[in-house]
């Protein structure tokens, strides 16, 4: 079960198929997960042919990063995993206190999930209007994350409503691969409060601007794709963040919002204590006479602050003095009438 804490967006390491069917790979994903900070890593555990036929042909992205020897359903077998790969990385999560999330895409990851158990389900994009998987997910009980690329309100509703008696956090998202900045449409995060859900961000752009920007917007949860190398040839490599990317991300979670403050306007105990030093006070420039009458020629305004205040300098000028000052002594309202 997933816990959000109020005040730090909860960041998932989006490791989906960037392990590339290598155990050892998945593994070492999870620990860098883990040391950058994440709160949770997430796998997609899919039925090969649910998610591309064998003569699929490959979009024009997927032939720049999908080796063209490998069609797209022979790409989607390789890096499948089996129940018991999951196992493993399940135990390593766990022993890692890292939370461990998997998205689910057909009958067959349903049954696998539903005898394994994680920390939450999440459905993707492409499944929001799957109302035959809603409806098996929903017999769960579990949490589920909801991510909402492509849909409409319409669209929102229904999932939501098949999925009414479970927890469901939504997630902005754009599904493009890799989405332009221009496309990223953050906006709509605050839109998606009126359907009364925690709200968070599936990030897709290239580098961590749009997910660093999403957590100054108040989005509640950070999914972004995860890689040990980015610059790796293959389907996500290329919008994900690596260890020191995610490190990034996590400590900005951490952090954005203690910068925000109580938003008061009255000085903080901590900020009026430095007042006296950074404030400027009146003081006499040059040495004057008992009876001299004070001109602009006699002062100085400089720090630190004394007992005059600078409001009263107007009312100083044309005054008389009572005794004598010398040079860098400060100006005392006591002595001038």
């Amino acid at each position: 079960m997933l816990k959000l804490k109020k005040n730090k967006a909860y960041v998932i390491a989006e490791i989906g198929i960037n392990h590339e069917g290598k155990l050892s790979h998945a593994i070492a994903l999870i620990k860098n997960a883990k040391k950058s900070g994440a709160d949770a890593v997430k796998f997609q555990v899919f039925d090969p042919k649910t998610i591309a036929y064998k003569n699929q042909k490959k979009s024009s992205l997927q032939k720049k990063v999908i080796s063209k020897k490998e069609s797209l359903h022979d790409m989607w077998e390789r890096v499948a995993l089996n129940i018991n790969q999951l196992k493993i990385i399940k135990k390593i999560s766990k022993r890692l206190k890292i939370d461990f999330i998997c998205s689910i895409f057909d009958d067959y990851s349903y049954k696998i999930i539903k005898k394994i158990k994680v920390d939450a389900i999440k459905v993707a994009s492409s499944d929001i209007t799957d109302v035959v998987l809603l409806n098996k997910i929903k017999e769960l009980k579990c949490q589920i994350i909801l991510s909402t690329g492509m849909a409409n309100h319409n669209e929102i509703n229904n999932a939501l409503r098949i999925l009414r008696n479970n927890r469901v956090f939504l997630l902005h998202c754009v599904s493009l691969y890799p989405c332009p900045e221009k496309l990223a449409n953050l906006k709509r995060i605050n839109s998606l409060k009126i359907y009364k859900k925690i709200v968070g961000y599936s990030d897709h752009c290239i580098g961590i601007n749009a997910s660093l920007r999403a957590i100054s917007m108040g989005a509640r949860i950070i999914e972004k794709h995860f890689t040990l190398n980015k610059y790796k040839k293959g389907a996500d490599h290329i919008l994900s963040a690596d260890k020191n990317d995610l490190k990034l991300i996590c400590d900005f979670a951490k952090n954005s919002q203690l910068f925000l403050g109580s938003g008061k306007i009255k000085p903080t105990v901590y900020e009026l204590s430095f007042r006296k030093n950074f404030r400027k006070g009146i003081y006499f420039k040059k040495d004057i006479s008992k009876n001299d009458i004070i001109t602009e020629d006699h002062l100085i305004i400089r720090r630190p602050q004394n007992n005059t205040k600078i409001e009263t300098y107007y009312k100083i000028l044309g005054k008389r003095i009572n005794k004598n000052f010398f040079e860098g002594e400060e100006v005392n309202l006591k002595n001038i009438f």
